[in-house]
């Protein structure tokens, strides 16, 4: 009879593999009608979109449970930067030339996956080229789940319409044709 030796290192990484979940990613963002609507009515000259950083810049996943990360595609504040330029290019408000730039920085993007709800958090600064700035912090809640993997799939599902909203409570804000004006 054969003995069949097989090291630590390796019984861990199987384990690691079979218990370390797996990634929840979450969709391409989709504009909202709404913030379309809400931009035109604004009624500001197009502006340009500046590269967005983080408080934690090129982050893409957040941990959820122990069922695995939430992740999206290329990283956070790249996912919102994009969001904001196709809301605004559908609403005609948005010109890569414009002499009025504004940039955004994600001072906190998290999430919460309860058994009963749940929600995401994102703080956004916004700020013109004349250093004027405002931030918005949003909270989108959605359903929990008592299950982990169920939760987190919630959370990635969620993802989309809490970057709507976002954008919805960052245009309804006096302070932001006040800046995209300047």
């Amino acid at each position: 009879m054969k003995t069949v030796r097989v090291s630590l290192s390796a019984l861990s990484a199987l384990a690691a593999l079979a218990l370390g979940g797996c990634a929840y990613n979450t969709i391409p963002y989709s504009a909202s009608a709404k913030n379309v609507e809400k931009i035109k009515g604004i009624n500001i000259q197009p502006v340009a979109i500046e590269k967005f950083t983080a408080a934690t810049p090129g982050k893409d996943s957040i941990a959820c449970r122990a069922a695995g990360s939430v992740t999206v595609k290329p990283n956070f504040e790249t996912y919102i930067e994009q969001a904001f330029i196709d809301e605004l290019k559908i609403a005609s408000a948005y010109d890569a030339k414009a002499a009025t730039k504004l940039s955004g920085k994600i001072d906190n993007i998290d999430f919460s996956s309860g058994i009963t709800d749940g929600n995401w958090t994102i703080s956004l600064t916004l700020t013109n080229g004349k250093a004027q700035s405002y931030t918005t912090k949003t909270v989108f809640p959605f359903s929990g789940s008592f299950v982990a993997e169920k939760a987190c799939q919630e959370v990635a599902q969620s993802f989309n319409p809490a970057v709507q909203k976002l954008i919805q409570d960052v245009v309804s804000d006096p302070k932001f044709k006040t800046i995209a004006s300047q």
